[in-house]
């Protein structure tokens, strides 16, 4: 009995140092890097008027059960994309009318820090659209980062 308790305390004292040397640090930075669109009437080249779409729906083309906002009155939207693709396609359904809106982008992972890991970026190539409702698409920052700045401007 009296080998087994010096054996005791030394295992204690082990498993107590790494709890007391390493404490593990909280992510408190934004990990989602998300495409971030406005809405915006007239065309391009006129000034920008930022609106609101009322009852939108927007889903990923080709994807079930992808529906990402329904019903709802917006400004400006946040759509994610797919790391293991170099595309992705959303419809966008306004008033009856639906356009389809399909992103080329590249992807790149990268450390964000030790406590959040690693995320991916994706870098915006090209974007592709019908023209029921939608007039226009501007990419105003090309590269889809963490964060609220906006990506395209969706000019309707």
């Amino acid at each position: 009995m009296r080998n087994i308790f010096p054996g005791l305390i030394i295992i204690s004292i082990a498993l107590l140092i790494p709890g007391i040397s390493c404490t593990k640090e909280s992510c408190d930075q934004d990990t989602d890097a998300f495409l971030n669109a406005g809405f915006y009437s007239g065309q391009a080249e006129e000034e920008d008027e930022k609106i609101s779409i009322d009852s939108l729906d927007i889903y990923a083309l080709n994807v079930p059960d992808s529906l990402i906002y329904s019903m709802v009155n917006l400004d400006h939207v946040s759509l994610p994309l797919n790391p293991a693709a170099s595309s992705c396609a959303f419809v966008l359904v306004n008033g009856g009318r639906a356009d389809t809106i399909e992103i080329f982008y590249s992807s790149r992972l990268q450390l964000l820090s030790m406590a959040c890991g690693y995320i991916y970026f994706h870098e915006i190539e090209e974007i592709r659209h019908t023209s029921n409702d939608i007039n226009y698409i501007s990419i105003i920052n090309k590269s889809v980062n963490p964060g609220e700045q906006e990506n395209i401007q969706i000019f309707f």
